[in-house]
């Protein structure tokens, strides 16, 4: 099964050696990522101190990086790893030049990493250039030859191409048997390579020969309790269920899974990998019930392992071990349409609290953190202060005029004090990994937790597995939804229905070509009725049956879905917004904090708001004076960020639509707002007394980062969102690109350099603010440029913050991750505490977007709860048909949609 190998892809298996063939990576559960983590911190340090004290070329730096590079391939942060190899690959190839065995093992290990992230096209190459250096160095028959020559063979497996696959490892396969003896361990290597092949190319019955010769040696040289006797196990495993011998198949498994939960724990990447296999057995044996309940555990398990993963790693590094873990879903999801259809109620309610619990997986992870970061009962944000405060004494250590035994006296006090200040820092992420796996939430309390007469819709695309079938088993993908209804109090029952809407093709289609339309501004377009209406028909009409007692839907939406305001969708002759109240969640287990938090009082939260608008774009920030906006005795400047765009970002509309372009990659250029002025004053005067304005020179990047828990926080500017085909559409953008602030070991938003940052779509999405124009002579990266990321905006203080609007262009617009939402600004205000945050789906009108958020300001400082006030709001606009302000379509009332807090 593709879910299975693709996930381990991600987790962090060894790099191969000579004299090992097992796997090693780190156990979440005993608190192994904090020891993780703390030697990155260390060996971070210690490279510091010898790259002042050494210089960059140096054997001793080399040795540094290929240990650092080491801890995150055991993270499976191969991204990370690959930047740190290639620094110690030039280093060797600087002081040993290219005709030596370390130059090679740096090229297998690079090799390796490429391999893991799924670039085989980049890995070949540098195992062949790793092989014709050994082979040069050391001669063919070598096991050094052998092992990279097997690698080789491997990455040929995985690209599917195994005439070149098959001859390489036979060739791998002799030179070790004649090296080391026909039943040295190392042998089994090329066996399971070898069975592997010849399972890829159906010829099941060697594959079984194969494997079983190596099971003989490895039991025979190893013992039978050796981990490497797992493994085999498992391969046997599924070559028995290729053949169709389900009992073998099973037997073996169970085996497999026994040894490596009492070698490794039941939180495993191994063990999780077989329970996915053992899944798909039942599933092939259509014992369905079986199969659910071994993807439950699975998810349970799995869910406790990515907290330390997510903890762990960047938001692009855990995004990808995220991603890797859907396909067990997609499969799951897959055997509850197939239970649902022999009218099995309780796959209904396992499929709906399987996707509550997994959905939007890495944002309640970021937002935790944010909450933790916050919380000044934990001290968290002082012990971060402490620590770069002693770290930058250790870097300018080398460079001080004490005499050498008080500099090496020196060196080990604040050695010792950062060691002291990583253990406690290392506490911190373990207390909070510990209070995301106790959240163990159920269906019911979801239930429980919905309003009368509301309903959850979550949304699911996944591929759908097809159990009948023996060859091409991953088919077409689908739409469904889990529809979750509120349980009586008098019941103890859960009402849950599930909705197939067909495959995702059309469906996705459709959304395309409003969104085109839309964004555009084409709001007349002849084809964007007919898919407005298409998508109706698709998506509408399959739930209408089911809520006709139903006045609230509250959407959590999936894949392209995430794109679309429901409001919009037409029943009859009206639309959605005109017969039912829509509102937006990222989760269904979100629904349950939800209702433990209805916004009416907040502690910590203040009182006052902060609206800011019409920001003067082209104000000179080098020659401005000090912004000194204090929101709160409590105000601070948000850590360490690194996001100056330079060369390359693209222009905006000479219009004044918010975030209209008029040209890419030619410089940096807002218009101005003059609109969204007159919007921000008029909703600050709705505020009240306790609203700070900010207008013009004074909307500051800064002013927004001093801002501390506001009650409402409203930002009217435009907004931008940089695709991957604009990032990549010129060179210079990359050339010129910064260090990104991304999420590690030393804390939120420390700052790390690769190559692979702007993979992160919150690095890429952003506001303008004052000075946003010069953005790209802002050449100190910490330094306030006009322009706020996503990024930044996640590290806000704005827990208990009842309201964020963000009254501009694309705020809602940013990349789509099946199973995790849309990476976006709208994600990066929630994760850093926002209750509610209205985000628009594309260019928006300046005056009727002034309208609508002085009207929903209105009605909802009157006392309406914020979904209602929301909706009275769009009726207000759809209604002015006909009138001198005619705003009656759509793309004038849908732009925004209102996620989280309905209340």
């Amino acid at each position: 099964m593709a879910a299975t190998a693709a996930f381990l892809v991600s987790l962090g298996h060894g790099k191969a050696d000579c004299t090992s063939t097992t796997n090693t990576t780190f156990d979440s559960r005993t608190g192994s990522y904090v020891e993780l983590t703390n030697s990155i911190r260390q060996v971070k340090a210690r490279l510091e101190v010898a790259e002042n004290t050494l210089g960059n070329s140096n054997t001793n730096v080399a040795n540094l990086l290929t240990e650092l590079a080491g801890h995150y391939d055991d993270l499976g942060d191969y991204a990370q790893a690959v930047a740190l190899d290639q620094r110690c690959l030039a280093i060797r190839e600087d002081l040993l030049g290219d005709h030596d065995m370390e130059v090679a093992d740096i090229l297998n290990d690079i090799a390796w990493e490429y391999q893991q992230m799924g670039d085989y096209e980049g890995a070949l190459p540098l195992f062949k250039q790793s092989l014709d250096l050994t082979e040069k160095l050391v001669g063919q028959e070598n096991c050094d030859f052998a092992t990279t020559l097997s690698s080789i063979a491997d990455v040929y497996r995985l690209k599917g191409d195994y005439a070149q696959a098959l001859p390489t490892c036979l060739r791998a396969l002799g030179i070790r048997q004649r090296v080391l003896g026909q039943d040295h361990p190392d042998v089994t290597d090329s066996l399971l390579t070898l069975a592997e092949i010849y399972r890829g190319l159906g010829d099941f019955r060697k594959a079984l020969e194969t494997c079983q010769r190596s099971i003989h040696i490895a039991e025979k040289r190893l013992g039978p309790g050796d981990p490497l006797i797992a493994d085999h196990l498992f391969l046997l495993g599924k070559i028995q269920r290729d053949l169709g011998d389900y009992p073998k198949a099973l037997s073996a498994f169970q085996r497999a899974l026994a040894m490596d939960e009492k070698i490794s724990g039941t939180e495993y990447p191994d063990v999780l990998e077989i329970l996915d296999e053992l899944a798909v057995l039942d599933g092939m044996r259509f014992d369905l019930d079986q199969c659910i309940s071994t993807c439950v555990e699975l998810f349970k398990r799995q869910r406790r392992y990515l907290v330390g993963q997510t903890l762990a790693l960047s938001d692009t590094a855990a995004l990808r071990s995220i991603q890797t873990s859907f396909r067990s879903a997609e499969f799951c999801h897959s055997v509850c349409a197939e239970a649902s259809a022999k009218n099995s109620s309780a796959a209904d309610a396992i499929g709906a609290r399987e996707l509550a619990l997994g959905k939007a997986f890495l944002e309640e992870v970021r937002a935790t953190q944010a909450a933790f970061e916050c919380d000044p009962r934990t001290s968290t944000r002082e012990l971060r202060r402490q620590y770069g405060v002693v770290q930058s004494q250790l870097e300018r250590l080398p460079k001080s005029k004490l005499k050498s035994a008080q500099r090496d006296s020196r060196r080990g006090d604040l050695e010792n004090e950062l060691n002291a200040l990583e253990t406690q820092l290392a506490a911190r992420v373990a207390s909070v990994a510990q209070a995301i796996r106790e959240r163990n939430l159920t269906l019911t309390d979801i239930a429980q937790s919905l309003p009368q007469q509301a309903v959850l819709v979550d949304f699911i695309e996944y591929h759908r597995f097809d159990l009948s079938s023996k060859t091409n088993q991953w088919a077409e993908q689908r739409y469904t939804a889990y529809l979750t209804f509120p349980q009586a109090e008098t019941s103890t029952n859960i009402v849950v229905e599930r909705v197939d809407f067909g495959e995702a093709a059309p469906i996705n289609e459709s959304v395309a070509v409003v969104c085109k339309r839309m964004s555009a501004g084409q709001y007349a377009a002849k084809d964007l009725s007919a898919a407005l209406r298409r998508l109706s028909d698709l998506l509408y009409t399959p739930l209408a049956s089911h809520l006709k007692n139903v006045s609230h839907i509250i959407v959590c939406p999936d894949g392209q879905l995430s794109r679309l305001p429901f409001e919009m969708l037409r029943v009859g002759d009206r639309f959605l917004v005109e017969k039912k109240t829509v509102s937006y969640v990222t989760s269904g287990r979100e629904i349950v904090r939800l209702a433990k938090h209805t916004g009416l009082q907040s502690s910590g939260r203040s009182e006052k708001s902060v609206v800011i608008g019409n920001p003067d774009f082209d104000l000179d920030l080098a020659k401005a004076s000090r912004a000194n906006f204090q929101f709160t005795d409590s105000a601070r400047p948000v850590g360490s960020t690194h996001n100056a765009i330079q060369d390359g970002a693209p222009v905006y509309g000479e219009t004044p639509t918010r975030g209209s372009v008029i040209g890419v990659y030619q410089g940096l250029k807002f218009e101005p707002l003059p609109g969204s002025e007159a919007e921000a004053r008029s909703v600050a005067k709705l505020l009240g007394d306790n609203c700070i304005l900010r207008l013009a020179a004074d909307a500051r990047e800064a002013e927004l980062k001093a801002v501390r828990s506001p009650r409402v926080l409203h930002l009217a500017t435009h907004g931008f969102f940089l695709s991957d085909q604009e990032i990549n559409y010129t060179n210079r953008l990359s050339k010129s690109l910064p260090l990104s602030s991304v999420m590690d070991f030393t804390g939120r938003g420390s700052p790390i350099s690769t190559g692979q940052d702007w993979k992160n779509p919150l690095l890429r999405c952003g506001i303008a603010l004052a000075g946003a124009n010069h953005a790209a002579q802002v050449t100190n990266a910490v330094a306030e440029n006009g322009l706020l990321t996503g990024i930044e905006a996640s590290l806000l203080d704005l827990q208990g913050t009842e309201l964020v609007i963000l009254s501009a262009c694309d705020s809602g617009t940013g990349e789509v991750e099946i199973g995790e939402g849309v990476m976006s600004l709208r994600r990066a205000f929630r994760i850093a505490g926002a209750q509610t945050v209205l985000a628009s789906h594309w260019n928006v009108s300046d005056k009727a977007t002034t309208k609508l958020m002085t009207e929903f300001i209105r009605r909802w400082q009157s006392g309406e709860p914020r979904v209602k006030a929301w909706r009275e709001a769009q009726l207000e606009l759809l209604r002015s048909k006909g009138s001198s302000d005619d705003y009656s379509d759509p793309y004038f009332w849908a732009a925004f949609t209102l996620t989280g807090q309905w209340r």
